[in-house]
């Protein structure tokens, strides 16, 4: 078994770091793709823990930690037009806000990969149109039940786990 990574440049010109057979490196991204794409790995998972472990060359950032989109101040995905977004363990989540803020103004919330909210609706775009989902089940909004669908969601919920 080696103890350091052995570079390997492909034919288009892409340099790649093996360690073991996995894609691993310590001290900078293990893919450096000749377009200026940096991708870091960890044992064969992409990971980084001092900044994105995907680096487009077109600005698109992607934060994961061992191979699961993840960060812990900020949103796991951030695109280079603007658009952000929160993942925890491969699925949109973010229990204070949207899960994804589009740069046209647009907020999608999600929780575990479902779009989820109790307090308003769960899809909120730019040009107005509004939805309203609970546990990733659209819901005809109406204010004089909203209350009670959300509490019959939560027994239903209590009840379930």
């Amino acid at each position: 078994m080696s103890s350091s990574p052995e570079m390997i440049i492909d034919e288009n010109g892409n340099k790649h770091w093996y360690l073991n057979g996995n894609l691993h490196r310590e001290d900078g991204p293990a893919v450096e793709k000749a377009n200026g794409d940096k991708f870091w790995y960890l044992n064969g998972k992409s990971h980084r823990e001092d900044g994105p472990a995907t680096e487009k060359a077109n600005g698109d950032k992607h934060w994961y930690i061992n191979g699961r989109l993840f960060r812990k101040n900020g949103p796991s995905v951030e695109y280079a037009n603007g658009d952000k977004e929160w993942w925890i363990g491969n699925q949109r989540h973010r229990d204070d806000g949207p899960a994804v803020e589009k740069a046209n103004g647009s907020k999608l919330w999600y929780l575990n990969g479902k779009r989820h909210r109790e307090d308003g609706p769960s899809i909120d775009r730019a040009n107005g149109e509004k939805r309203w989902y609970l546990n990733d089940k659209r819901i005809r909004y109406d204010p004089e039940t909203w209350d009670q669908k959300v509490g019959e969601y939560r027994i239903k919920h209590i009840m379930n786990d």
